[in-house]
């Protein structure tokens, strides 16, 4: 089990104690005395398939505490962050290194980094807008998978102003995206839209646009990650 404080790794002794969901009976008790770390091992014939209450504490004013209902079904790397209850991230930061080319070459997408965690929740690690470079990520210790995710452009609208490297998306969707290469404003219906076939800017209402293809999102994973 490893626990934090607020989000971090800190140096005050923090215990956890496993608990009878209904009776509240002591079950078992974790000490972490290096403030992150504790571990046990289990005959799993006694706590195979078991609901449990996990209660843990950190006396270091202000008090920090968290509580969760878990069931234990195998081994398991538990991460529990101590909080006053108003949101912080759980977790310890990470990087990982991210490089994102399109057709060969840097382009700047989104990138994210999803982590599943030790009790099957997913939940995001991290994410930032780059074409290489360094992602910060928050982790439990879960497995973590990065995705990158190309710009899905906006909507079509009748008459909307558009500017130069705007991306439009046609109201019925074939893979293509609408890259405005003049300033203006789309025409006042929906154009019969052109595909990859015809080459450079093409008139779009008052504008001017290219084809470009969409990129279905890409993911990697199990990512390894360095812990900092």
């Amino acid at each position: 089990m490893n626990m934090t404080r607020e989000g971090q790794q800190t140096s005050s002794v923090k215990v956890a104690r496993l608990l009878h969901p209904y009776s509240l009976a002591l079950q078992a008790v974790f000490v972490a005395h290096d403030g992150y770390a504790s571990s046990q091992t289990f005959v799993a014939a006694a706590v195979d398939g078991n609901e449990y209450l996990l209660v843990a504490i950190d006396e270091v004013l202000p008090k920090r505490a968290n509580a969760r209902y878990l069931v234990v079904s195998e081994d398991a790397a538990l991460a529990v962050d101590l909080n006053d209850g108003s949101g912080s991230a759980a977790g310890s930061p990470a990087t990982v290194g991210a490089l994102v080319r399109l057709d060969g070459l840097p382009a700047v997408r989104e990138v994210v980094a999803v982590e599943r965690q030790a009790d099957g929740q997913w939940r995001i690690a991290g994410s930032a807008g780059l074409d290489e470079g360094t992602l910060e990520l928050n982790v439990t210790g879960g497995a973590v998978y990065a995705l990158a995710i190309d710009d899905y452009g906006t909507l079509y609208q009748p008459n909307l102003a558009v500017a130069v490297g705007d991306l439009i998306r046609p109201s019925t969707f074939a893979g293509w995206l609408y890259r405005i290469t003049q300033a203006g404003s789309l025409p006042a219906s929906e154009p019969a839209w052109w595909d990859g076939n015809t080459a450079g800017p093409q008139d779009l209402g008052s504008a001017r646009a290219e084809v470009v293809r969409y990129h279905r999102p890409l993911a990697h994973g199990p990512v390894s990650v360095e812990m900092t």
